[in-house]
């Protein structure tokens, strides 16, 4: 499911790169364009997700092998 990213979303954040670049004249279409690919991109994972997922496969209840199954 992909949300919407709204337009007041990338005037933020081509703002604050605008910003960080100095506040260089006309070039607002690239920084608004740097923006909106920004906040297209899936987000990567932090640690503290990485580790939440670990907890919650590691308490996870594991298969018992049915009768008759050689495997140990």
């Amino acid at each position: 499911m992909t949300s919407a990213i709204s337009d007041s979303d990338i005037q933020r954040r081509a703002y604050d790169l605008w910003l960080k670049a100095g506040s260089p004249e006309g070039r607002a279409d690239e920084f608004w364009e740097q923006a909106r690919l920004q906040l297209a991109e899936p987000e990567a994972p932090t640690q503290q997700d990485v580790v939440a997922d670990s907890d919650d496969f590691a308490e996870a209840p594991t298969a018992k092998p049915e009768s008759g199954d050689k495997r140990p």
